[in-house]
């Protein structure tokens, strides 16, 4: 009776599944049996899809980002991160997401010196993505060499499209603060020393306020430079202080003329010139015009 009871399971395990034959050798593990969590499967940046933990690939030197996210909403937080990328949609690239069970304390190590980086927070009510139906809040900053541990975000229903804020300055740091625009964030916050000016007409038909970027050479990013900081500047003359004997910056202007990032609608312009070398002397001239492109992408800046 023993006998033919294994007889029958051996019979049926042999009907149902195929046993692979071992061979001592190594093989890869299938991919459906684990996450990349790098590369997270259903990852949408429209949707806020996706969980991927920011930075994980990148071998620099971090700092640790941490602060408080308050809500009138007791449910789960999404919160992504972005840093500048002219080319990417909006010219933010998303670099990761972390979810909190609910309003509270968060914590994010970034590489250090990364420059200037965005967190969008949101949550998602109706489970579609961010939307302005939903509690949301923006906060873009400046990231050194040092961690930040006071960030505060508040979740408002509404404010998902009313833009990032930035984190403030003392008034004696903010000496960047120039032209028509009182709440343009100092990209060079934290560098003491004497300052030089930066002189330059921004020229524009039809432009209310322009962005200015500001760049640095970085040899260790892959796009061979570093985002240091963005302004905003109405049509005409602007002024930026920097800091003497910083070394040298790059100038890139644009318009996002439909509010749906970059496209061959969009007016765009570099400094001629670029790159800009800073001693000790103040500099005018800094012309930048803005002109739709053929191809929608910005111009070359010349070596």
């Amino acid at each position: 009776m023993v006998s033919r009871t294994i007889g029958s399971i051996v019979f049926l395990l042999s009907n149902m599944a195929c046993l692979e034959r071992v061979t001592g050798e190594d093989v890869p593990l299938d991919s459906r049996f684990y996450a990349a969590e790098d590369n997270p499967a259903d990852q949408n940046e429209e949707n806020g899809e996706g969980v991927s933990t920011p930075f994980s690939s990148e071998k620099e030197d971090s700092v640790t980002i941490s602060g408080l996210v308050s809500s009138e909403l007791d449910m789960a937080v999404d919160l992504d991160v972005r840093v500048p990328n002219p080319s990417a949609p909006g010219g933010m690239e998303r670099k990761g997401k972390i979810l909190l069970d609910n309003p509270g304390e968060f914590s994010v190590d970034v590489p250090k010196n990364i420059g200037l980086i965005e967190f969008e927070v949101f949550q998602d009510i109706n489970s579609d993505g961010p939307s302005g139906e939903d509690p949301s809040g923006k906060i873009t900053f400046m990231v050194e060499e040092d961690n930040i541990s006071d960030l505060e975000i508040k979740l408002v229903i509404g404010a998902r499209g009313v833009g990032p804020t930035h984190q403030e300055v003392a008034p004696e740091e903010g000496t960047a603060l120039r032209k028509g625009i009182p709440d343009n964030p100092d990209p060079f916050n934290g560098i003491e020393g004497e300052r030089i000016e930066l002189m330059g007409r921004l020229v524009c038909e039809n432009c209310d306020r322009i962005d200015l970027d500001i760049f640095t050479p970085d040899d260790g990013s892959s796009s061979g430079r570093k985002m240091l900081g963005k302004m905003k500047f109405p049509v005409g003359e602007y002024i930026i202080l920097v800091p003497e004997n910083y070394g040298v910056i790059l100038l890139e202007a644009f318009v996002d003329m439909d509010g749906n990032g970059p496209s061959k609608d969009d007016l765009m312009g570099i400094f001629a010139q670029n790159p800009i070398q800073i001693g000790t002397e103040n500099l005018s001239g800094i012309d930048i015009t803005l002109e739709k492109q053929a191809d929608g992408k910005m111009p070359m800046t010349a070596p």
